[in-house]
C-alpha cells in the first residue's frame, strides 16, 4: 500500500468505518444502518453520531444516497437510502489491511489476536 493510500484509508474514523462496511453489501436507510452497527457493539451508536458521520462520508465520496419511494410502511415519508461507493469500498479494504498489519505487531504482546 502506498503512503498516500494509507492516509486516505486512515481518514476513516471508527464510526465512519462501521458505516461504510455496513452499507457495502446493500443499501440501507438510517435506522437499518444504526441497528446493523449496534449488533454486538460495546457502546451503542446514536442517531446524533450516525447522521454527521453519513454527511462526512458523502462529502468524502465514500457513500452515496438516494430517496426511496413513499410507502404505507413509512407513514408517507420518504426514506434516504445509503450505499458505499467504489471509493468507499477501497478505503474500507485499505483500513482493514492496515489494521491487520497493526494487529500482527500486537500478537507477540497479547499472544494472539484481540477481539
Amino acid at each position: 500500500m502506498k503512503k498516500n493510500d494509507q492516509k486516505d484509508a486512515l481518514e476513516l474514523k471508527g464510526i465512519e468505518f462501521d458505516v461504510v462496511i455496513t452499507v457495502i453489501p446493500k443499501e440501507l436507510y438510517g435506522l437499518d444502518i444504526l441497528e446493523q452497527i449496534n449488533k454486538g457493539r460495546p457502546t451503542p451508536l446514536s442517531f446524533s453520531s450516525l447522521y454527521p458521520a453519513l454527511n462526512r462520508l458523502i462529502r468524502k465520496g465514500y457513500i452515496d444516497w438516494r430517496w426511496g419511494e413513499v410507502t404505507d410502511g413509512t407513514g408517507g415519508a420518504r426514506r434516504k437510502y445509503y450505499k458505499a461507493t467504489g471509493l468507499g469500498q477501497k478505503a474500507a479494504k485499505q483500513w482493514m489491511d492496515y489494521y491487520s498489519q497493526q494487529q500482527l505487531k500486537l500478537k507477540p504482546i497479547f499472544g494472539g489476536t484481540r477481539n
